[in-house]
């Protein structure tokens, strides 16, 4: 049977949800909401919002489990690299670097994470972290509304998945918000959202957009200065600017880059506007999608936070129920064959007298003594269930006793790492001033350099640079002299290039042994 999933999404402007089933659209709806009500993905009128939801499920016939979208205003994204560490070291690995990489206390955001395909020396990590706030909002309306969310991705992740392309750059633009996502290699990889004035005029809107464009393009090329963007990658557009093909010739910028639509990955009914449902086609993707099939974004994480997730039940409790419920059903199998045998009008009706001479002679009957067997093999049945069980929990807790010790182990590895950490870092802590000192002193005297490399070492600094006049070189090196922080100023190098009538150069200092942090 082919997987079904029902996504929904919540923005500034609407409530859109989905139903697809394997590879087709099933059902679709909207809702518009109330300027005010959610506000660059916060959701802030929550009771309206339920009210919205449960309107459109109801007109729609969803509910129950849904796959939910998160604004992706506010978001963080990085892409890391870590050491080869063991299984049970990375994920706090992941989180100290995090709390480093983002800039932002990680008590304010819901981490979410994923490895990518990397060398054996290395661990490649996707880091996405979404505000709490955005969260916890959008889940309690979803839980009030009826709705159980059991998976959840950030709408930028989402529109990733849609594009089975490798590379190419996705614009999704609402009424409210426009998402960017470069994707290169099947990964996210610089990704903005932001929200847009509804007062804002459509030369405004299209002004804004196609300088975030252009910024991200610009940001991801410095970033991968040996493989920037080519011009043939191209531009997918869904959402409004799908349907404003004119504005398009805006968007595809000095490098004249190809724009067309985003195209729908699942079939659907001609009238099915898939332009306005690319967050939730991607949404259901993370259910339905063929992981062996087209390439999909690699990027492809829960990111529901933990505490929202179903709790899994003790272990005495999952084995007991079975246990109790198998021996209620031979009792009641064992009562049902003793009233359907006492109840047979035709079952030797000439040897009642017999039977009952019988039991007044005994004192006992051969329908008691039938039933007391049955209530004896009941009673071994229950107690070797019972047994098994009793060992399935002895064995649960020798488990529960290993995994203590496994604990305490990785806690003593955590203490060795940091120790080692620390021991790298406390000697650049102490050094760190001496190093500010020193650059700022070489930087100040550059005056009309352009100074290209530093490079600072504990003793000994490298300087390279081109300069329009050599006199002017002679001169920052007097100055960097006089400053009285170097031991010894040496031009290494100096080198005059024709084409640009510039000269080239090369200073080797020697820090100065009197110089303390």
């Amino acid at each position: 049977m082919a997987k079904q999933a029902t996504s929904i999404f919540i923005d500034d402007s609407m409530v859109s949800i989905l139903t697809a089933g394997g590879k087709h659209v099933q059902k679709w709806g909207n809702i518009p909401l109330e300027p005010g009500m959610v506000r660059d993905g916060v959701i802030i009128d929550m009771d309206g919002v339920v009210d919205k939801v449960k309107e459109l499920c109801k007109t729609e016939r969803a509910g129950g489990r849904v796959i939910a979208g998160v604004s992706g205003i506010n978001c963080l994204y990085r892409i890391i690299t870590l050491p080869n560490l063991p299984g049970k070291m990375l994920p706090e690995a992941v989180e100290r670097e995090a709390a480093r990489v983002l800039g932002v206390p990680l008590g304010q955001l819901y981490l979410s994470w994923q490895t990518l395909p990397s060398n054996k020396t290395e661990t490649k990590v996707y880091l996405a972290a979404s505000p709490k706030r955005t969260v916890d909002t959008l889940i309690s309306t979803l839980r009030k509304a009826g709705l159980n969310p059991y998976l959840m991705d950030l709408k930028p992740l989402a529109l990733a998945r849609t594009s089975i392309e490798h590379e190419a750059i996705i614009l999704d633009v609402q009424p409210a918000s426009f998402d960017i996502v470069i994707l290169t290699n099947t990964i996210p990889q610089v990704v903005r959202s932001l929200s847009l004035s509804p007062d804002a005029s459509q030369e405004e809107r299209l002004s804004i957009i196609r300088d975030e464009l252009e910024r991200a393009v610009t940001f991801y090329d410095s970033s991968h200065k040996d493989t920037p963007l080519e011009p043939s990658v191209p531009l997918l557009v869904s959402g409004e600017i799908a349907g404003q093909e004119d504005a398009w010739e805006l968007l595809a910028g000095e490098q004249g880059r190809q724009v067309r639509i985003l195209p729908c990955p699942l079939e659907a009914p001609d009238e099915f506007p898939s332009s306005q449902y690319m967050a939730n086609i991607g949404l259901a993707f993370k259910e339905i999608a063929d992981k062996g099939g087209a390439a999909f974004s690699l990027v492809n994480f829960n990111v529901l936070p933990q505490v929202f997730r179903p709790k899994p039940r003790p272990v005495h409790e999952v084995l007991f129920i079975p246990v109790l419920i198998g021996g209620i059903a031979l009792v009641a199998l064992g009562a049902f064959t003793l009233a359907n045998t006492i109840a047979k009008p035709d079952a030797a009706s000439s040897d009642y007298p017999a039977i009952l001479g019988a039991f007044i002679t005994s004192g006992t009957s051969p329908y008691v003594d039938e039933l007391q067997l049955q209530l004896d093999n009941i009673a071994q049945t229950f107690l070797l269930k019972t047994t098994e069980a009793q060992a399935e929990v002895k064995d649960y807790e020798a488990e529960i006793k290993t995994l203590t010790k496994q604990v305490s182990v990785r806690k003593q590895e955590q203490e060795d790492l940091i120790a080692a950490f620390s021991s790298i870092l406390d000697p650049l802590e102490s050094s760190k001033g001496i190093i500010n000192t020193d650059l700022g002193e070489m930087n100040r005297g550059a005056g009309e350099l352009d100074l290209s490399t530093v490079n600072h070492d504990t003793e000994t600094m490298t300087i390279n640079g081109i300069a329009d006049d050599e006199n002017v070189i002679f001169t920052y090196a007097s100055n960097l002299r006089a400053s009285g922080r170097f031991a010894l100023v040496v031009i290494s190098n100096v080198s005059f290039d024709e084409g640009s009538s510039r000269t080239s150069f090369t200073l080797t200092l020697t820090k100065a042994e009197e110089i303390t942090e």
